[in-house]
């Protein structure tokens, strides 16, 4: 029986807080020229490769037993179809509505109806999608889609072609192949590879018992490694990329917290558990909710708060509002699809988190 992934649950929640801290800190230096956190040149916090990372492992922890079953590929991409379009088109929606009632904002966001089309699917586009985070999710749907892959019964489809896309991802990632091409670029990213890497971890810890010990020493490594990137990045002492020194630490976390989960049954607060079923939304929602509420402390309130309080407010008010829409939207649109997929008696092994 699968257990609970509580480590891993909470992990969602600790991840976009990285997310939501390097954020504040830009909004912190351009709206109040305030160089919230001294890290002026690290422009990416790296969560986003965690989650990455971690869809890997829970997709293969999910379906490791379903691999060659054809059968499942319905139930499958309708998981993945509920799980982030439904809110995320809600979420773009509204930012659209907010371009239409003010037109100003739309200079620095060409808008036009290609780019709507492949924002609201998902589609690989040379220019970010109408709401900027989504970035993140072109890559998740292409993985889920490559996935599918794996469901086939013929060898050709479940080994051969995935073995081969992971192949051209490593030769486009190491720089033995080059193409100006962005499709091709697209098709065999680096980040590809952050996938599998989670999809690795999964292998390993079904597989392979670690000592408790050793896990919590990946755990360390994995949360101290998130600001020792940082400052790497801030400094260069070690001339490496954040996005491989942050995919590390991911997956020394992934590890870590997994093989903990897979050996203890471990409690965490109610209210972490909260924030990592809300970590959706809040990554959706906290950028725009920042630049609403830096706008509006820095043009029209003006209000004498010294800036470091102005960053707590920041980090605070777009949590809340991203727990707000998961609690009110999120939630029980998920819950409503969930429901009439049970009665279409399309159910299939319930994950026991929110991937």
């Amino acid at each position: 029986m699968r257990r609970h992934l509580n480590l891993i649950q909470f992990s969602r929640a600790f991840v976009p807080f990285l997310v939501i801290l390097l954020h504040a800190k830009a909004f912190m230096n351009f709206y109040f020229h305030y160089n919230f956190l001294s890290l002026s040149n690290v422009s990416k916090s790296g969560g986003v490769y965690y989650f990455f990372a971690l869809s890997g492992f829970m997709i293969f922890y999910l379906y490791k037993e379903e691999i060659g079953n054809h059968k499942i590929i319905k139930q499958y991409l309708y998981n993945r179809f509920i799980r982030i379009y439904p809110i995320y088109w809600i979420m773009t929606c509204g930012i659209l509505i907010i371009f239409i009632i003010f037109p100003v904002l739309v200079q620095s966001h060409t808008v036009n109806m290609g780019k709507i089309i492949t924002s609201l699917l998902l589609i690989p586009s040379k220019t970010e999608p109408v709401l900027g985070v989504a970035w993140s999710l072109v890559h998740t749907i292409y993985f889920y889609l490559i996935f599918t892959l794996v469901f086939i019964k013929y060898k050709l489809f479940s080994r051969y072609i995935p073995l081969l896309w992971i192949f051209f991802s490593i030769i486009f990632s190491i720089h033995l192949l080059h193409s100006s091409n962005y499709i091709i670029n697209f098709l065999f990213n680096f980040n590809n590879l952050i996938f599998v890497l989670g999809i690795l971890c999964a292998f390993l810890v079904t597989r392979i018992k670690i000592n408790i010990n050793v896990s919590c020493f990946f755990v360390s490594l994995g949360i101290a490694g998130f600001p020792l990137s940082w400052i790497n990045s801030q400094f260069t002492f070690i001339p490496i990329d954040l996005q491989i020194t942050t995919t590390i630490s991911s997956l020394f976390l992934i590890l870590g917290f997994s093989s903990i989960d897979l050996q203890k049954e471990i409690k965490i607060p109610k209210f972490a558990n909260f924030l990592g079923k809300a970590s959706f939304s809040i990554y959706l929602t906290h950028f725009y909710c920042m630049s609403a509420i830096s706008v509006l402390l820095s043009t029209y309130l003006k209000l004498p708060l010294p800036n470091f309080v102005i960053a707590i407010l920041l980090i605070t008010l777009s949590t809340l509002c991203g727990c707000l829409v998961y609690i009110f939207l999120e939630k029980p649109i998920y819950q409503k699809l969930k429901s009439y997929r049970n009665k279409r008696g399309t159910s299939h092994k319930p994950s026991s988190i929110n991937v």
